[in-house]
């Protein structure tokens, strides 16, 4: 069933696939360590760290609305290209050197411009590929991303040896090199949408004026909506996420050491791999979407009880809340985005790139604040951030619950 389904993917989606590796383990690495490198290395407070990802937070709010238009406007593949390329490998030349906060603000604010392709590469990843096929798509993307993170013990290892300081460098290095092959091969092999190309001769809805229309058409239906909420709540955890590695190293947290703490990627990782792998790719309805995602952030929920509740210096507990918290990361982003690409499709697939890039500039804004808000918790008691996380996954699964009874009714009608 499974070789079937890869023959049935489109060109871009298989290449975007086969090299998503260069990208995701790498920068796993990087996205875990990195906090640990800012307070360690740079000495910043959880407050200043806080702030520097509300300035890159701040930076996905135009940028992802820019990157719609110019994709329908310019082409997929020539915006991604150019922006994608420029932004991550500039960026990460700044964090090999960096030595300050300044250094640190200027590569988290370029960092942040390569959200102009948020929406560029979801179209690129789905479009050419009928329905049904797509949520083995993302859940490709889902397990090739958690296997970054199930190798995060690779980066505790080099940081163990060489110090947050020197080993966080040796892995902007790495990352950067990873990247550049990256790129080398996607440029070869990608190619413009059929859509897109058509897109490009349709000035109208191309333009500005498209995201009205997308709007309009968002607003007409509920599943969508629905959907550019939990995007929202989606981007609360990854807002906060920082604040997971600093807990688990932090003594008024479980107070673990660097190279102990990745045991909670690593557990997490394990289920997300299994989801990815066997769950998702078997998606087919919006009610199995839907009961997956309640699933996922249910025991997301319980993962947050377990780091609130239970005492600190203890693996099993980084362990089990991994293991819990796994599933919710594997379903979060592959199947809520699985069931967005689709009913997208139902409404007017045109309007892809702009409703995508809506999505992200919804959910930056609104999220401008978290970074800091939640780095102020953390100051305060190290248990609170996750506190407002489980308020947050509740209100998911009371969404997510009202959107299939709505289905349901509609259906009998």
């Amino acid at each position: 069933m499974l070789v079937k389904t890869r023959r049935r993917l489109g060109r871009n989606a298989k290449v975007l696939i086969l090299t998503e590796p260069f990208w995701s383990i790498p920068v796993n690495w990087i996205f875990f360590y990195r906090p640990i490198f800012l307070s360690s290395a740079i000495k910043l407070s959880a407050l200043e760290i806080g702030f520097l990802m509300t300035i890159f937070n701040s930076s996905l709010i135009i940028f992802p609305l820019l990157g719609g238009y110019m994709a329908d406007r310019f082409g997929r593949k020539r915006v991604f290209m150019l922006f994608d390329s420029i932004c991550w490998l500039s960026s990460l030349a700044i964090w090999v050197i960096s030595r300050n906060v300044w250094h640190a603000l200027l590569a988290y604010i370029i960092e942040g411009c390569a959200s102009i392709v948020y929406s560029v590469w979801e179209c690129l990843l789905v479009e050419d590929t009928e329905p049904k096929f797509r949520s083995f798509i993302y859940g490709s993307i889902s397990a090739i991303f958690t296997t970054g993170s199930l190798t995060t013990p690779i980066a505790g290892y080099i940081i163990g040896t060489y110090g947050p300081d020197a080993g966080c460098r040796m892995l902007f290095t790495l990352a950067f090199c990873s990247l550049v092959i990256m790129y080398v091969v996607r440029q070869i092999y990608l190619r413009e949408p059929e859509i897109g190309r058509k897109l490009m001769e349709d000035k109208t809805f191309s333009g500005f004026k498209g995201y009205l229309d997308s709007l309009l058409l968002a607003k007409r239906d509920r599943a969508i909506l629905t959907m550019l909420l939990i995007n929202i709540m989606i981007g609360f955890y990854n807002s906060s996420s920082a604040y997971v590695t600093l807990y688990l190293v932090n003594e008024k947290g479980l107070g673990l050491s660097e190279e102990a703490a990745s045991i909670f990627p690593f557990s997490a990782s394990i289920v997300s791999l299994m989801m990815a792998l066997i769950v998702v790719p078997r998606l087919r309805s919006r009610s199995g979407c839907l009961k997956t995602l309640i699933s996922g952030y249910s025991l997301g929920s319980l993962a947050m009880l377990l780091f609130i509740t239970l005492p600190g210096r203890s693996l099993i507990t980084a362990l089990l809340s991994g293991l819990m918290l796994g599933v919710y990361l594997s379903v979060a982003f592959s199947v809520s985005r699985t069931f967005l690409a689709n009913q997208i499709d139902v409404v007017d697939s045109r309007a892809r790139a702009k409703i995508l890039s809506i999505a992200v500039t919804l959910s930056s804004l609104i999220n401008l604040p978290t970074p800091t808000v939640m780095g102020y918790l953390f100051s305060l008691n190290p248990k609170l951030p996750f506190f407002a996380i489980l308020g947050i996954f509740i209100a998911s699964i009371m969404l997510l619950t009202s959107l299939i009874i709505l289905l349901k009714n509609g259906r009998r009608k």
